[in-house]
């Protein structure tokens, strides 16, 4: 067991730490992880570089912020015997998939609190992630577009996230024995608030994911996909964004209850490999 304290070094103004001084393939003293949870709800992203670890390691702290969500929907993109674990690998047989802004898996009632994902390979250029910060996103709004938002829930569906629009995903699940129209195809879609609070800052953050909000409830096709596009432009704002060059032995952990992110598709033929877990979240919900 360890017995230093991690050193947390902001990475930009907007989000993001390097978490230094902690090798995960110990066991974290409480007072150790303490810091690293206390970091993780200030600054959204942390950054834990030069890490060597099997997946059992990478399962523990993991789970550390909660249970482990199997995969059972992409079970046979997961590392054979640990469910728990989706195998990002890309290469010149397998480009990328998604190249999009999004939140992890907001198609579901209940999505994921957060994503810890491990670099085992990375492209010598490219291949980066950039986060946004979605408590920014809703404060930098005005404060009349800010009462709208407030009132209003948007549909999430699975559907359109594994459908016609994002091809190079459909191909790329196909390839791996998942036809995602059949395995999706009762999967019912979910409302959930444009604007939710974090049940541990009680800070509010905008929540949309454009690969699967398909409308606004309450508003016309042409006002929900008006404000839609304004909040999808508004996401990118420099100001609101951290970018991280990945270096193989990086893990990096993220809040997807108040964050964005897009893994930037530029790195193909070269190869990219990525041990992805899920943290189990809470229904999302706007505090009175």
């Amino acid at each position: 067991m360890s017995g230093s304290l991690p050193t947390i070094v902001p990475v930009s103004p907007a989000l993001g730490a390097r978490v230094l001084d902690v090798d995960l393939s110990q066991d974290l003293s409480d007072e150790a992880w303490q810091v690293i949870h206390d970091a993780f709800h200030q600054h959204n992203v942390l950054v834990l570089p030069g890490q060597d670890l099997t997946v059992e390691q990478q399962k523990r702290f993991a789970g550390r912020f909660g249970d482990l969500l199997e995969h059972s929907h992409l079970l046979n993109m997961t590392l054979p015997g640990h469910p728990e674990c989706m195998v990002l690998h890309n290469n010149e047989q397998k480009p990328p998939g998604l190249n999009d802004w999004h939140t992890d898996n907001s198609g579901w009632a209940e999505p994921p609190l957060g994503t810890v994902l491990y670099a085992k390979t990375t492209p010598e250029v490219g291949g980066d992630t950039l986060y946004s910060n979605m408590y920014l996103a809703f404060e930098t709004l005005s404060a009349p577009l800010q009462e709208m938002l407030l009132q209003l829930t948007a549909v999430h569906d699975v559907r359109k996230a594994f459908g016609p629009d994002y091809a190079n995903l459909q191909r790329s699940l196909r390839k791996q024995g998942i036809d995602p129209d059949e395995q999706f195809a009762n999967h019912p879609p979910v409302d959930h608030p444009l604007v939710r609070t974090h049940p541990v800052t009680g800070k509010k953050a905008l929540y949309l994911s454009h690969p699967y909000v398909t409308r606004i409830n309450g508003l016309t096709d042409a006002e929900s996909r008006a404000i839609l596009e304004l909040l999808y432009r508004h996401i990118e704002t420099n100001e609101i964004i951290y970018r991280h060059r990945w270096t193989t032995g990086d893990l990096l952990v993220w809040d997807n209850r108040c964050t964005q992110h897009l893994a930037v598709a530029d790195y193909f033929p070269h190869e990219r490999l990525m041990h992805r877990m899920n943290i189990a979240g809470e229904k999302p919900f706007l505090a009175a």
